[in-house]
């Protein structure tokens, strides 16, 4: 129950990751107090408590992609609106495989844009490709015509354009110069996330060793046929020092293979991304997107007269919320993997800390056991 009166919220729920039920206490937009009420309450159908979904893969929203060299301040303002009306309070925006040029313009708009003070959602920028492979399957829907070797001259331009602001890139590990650029850009704070590859395991190990510590959207990203023991998702799910990021939309991975990916992962190293493309937020129809017809339907991008998908269009609350009707994971562990887990990955655990003394927005959830419904937005 909220209890408003001279500037301060009230609210009693659960928190993930806490046993009981907790009244939380805002002044504004500062936590004034976060204390266990009942310490046996399990009750699952109840209100959540949490600082808000974190998303490291937002390629766009409502018709704006990031990928495009004509971003202006007001047109990233208002995406950051869009994505933080979902009740995402932290994201990372993507830049998908393009050219130098449109890299970097891309990057000097949400580096303005930050200096604007006009998208404070925005946590830093993804950088997924140019560096990936460039085969078929393994590329997924990345232009070939962009895709290249890893160069640090490239890294340093692209970290200059951005301000400082690129946090994570996704790159193939057996590309050449991988390595090297991956211990560059660890040495810069990115972190470096495996994904569109198909390196071998020891391409893989190599790559951890160098300082990665992440999988972009694993299961998807890949060739449909592959070895069936000697393949690069059994040699990241492998790894614990990795994180593995999956969609979770019902639709890139079966449930099933979804399940499975998680419980080899483990729940606390598992992270859940939306990976949204830019016509995410638009009505259901035919498109053109990067050169290729495609339809938006059922919650996904589908190349026209195809099998394969080009992108997602379920935002990440949805995501959580097909989890959550599973008995495993069930909703407390979606949302831990929607807000504790990728802040940890990217080593910020500040954005998922709900405490006294913190300022910050606060996003509670109901869950009636089927559906997952923003309540409340506090200091968003």
């Amino acid at each position: 129950m909220f209890v408003c009166g001279e500037g301060s919220v009230e609210v009693h729920g659960r928190v993930p990751g806490r046993k009981g039920l907790w009244k939380l206490t805002m002044h504004g937009t500062t936590i004034g107090g976060l204390s266990c009420v009942e310490p046996a309450f399990d009750e699952t159908r109840c209100r959540w408590l949490t600082p808000g979904l974190i998303d490291l893969q937002v390629n766009g929203i409502n018709g704006l992609s990031f990928t495009d060299d004509s971003l202006s301040t007001e047109a990233l303002a208002r995406a950051d609106r869009n994505i933080r009306d979902r009740g995402v309070s932290r994201y990372c925006p993507t830049i998908m495989t393009c050219s130098f040029a449109t890299a970097r313009a891309a990057l000097h708009a949400f580096h303005s844009a930050w200096e604007a003070g006009a998208i404070p959602g925005a946590g830093g920028v993804h950088l997924e490709g140019p560096w990936i492979s460039g085969e078929d399957g393994f590329r997924g829907v990345h232009p070939r015509e962009h895709v290249r070797d890893p160069s640090i001259a490239e890294l340093h331009a692209f970290q200059e354009a951005a301000g400082g602001h690129v946090r994570i890139i996704t790159l193939a590990p057996e590309r050449e110069g991988a390595r090297s650029v991956i211990r560059a850009a660890v040495e810069q704070g990115i972190v470096i996330s495996l994904g569109h590859t198909r390196a071998s395991p020891s391409e893989v190990a190599e790559a951890i060793e160098a300082g990665a510590r992440m999988s972009t959207h694993l299961f998807n990203g890949c060739a449909r046929l592959i070895d069936r023991h000697s393949n690069p998702i059994f040699s990241q799910l492998s790894h614990d020092s990795l994180y593995g990021c999956f969609i979770a939309d019902g639709l890139h991975v079966p449930l099933s293979t979804l399940q499975t990916g998680l419980r080899a992962k483990g729940f606390h190293r598992s992270i859940l991304v939306s990976d949204i493309v830019h016509l995410s937020g638009l009505p259901d129809g035919e498109y053109e997107m990067g050169g290729m017809n495609v339809e938006l339907r059922d919650g996904a991008v589908f190349v026209k007269d195809g099998w394969m998908l080009s992108g997602a269009a379920r935002t990440l609350e949805k995501d959580v919320e097909i989890l959550a009707c599973q008995p495993e994971p069930g909703i407390e562990q979606a949302l831990l993997m929607a807000t504790v887990n990728p802040a940890a990955a990217l080593n910020d655990s500040s954005w998922a800390e709900l405490s006294p003394g913190r300022t910050g927005p606060v996003a509670v959830f109901s869950w009636d056991g089927s559906r997952l419904s923003l309540e409340e937005r506090i200091g968003f």
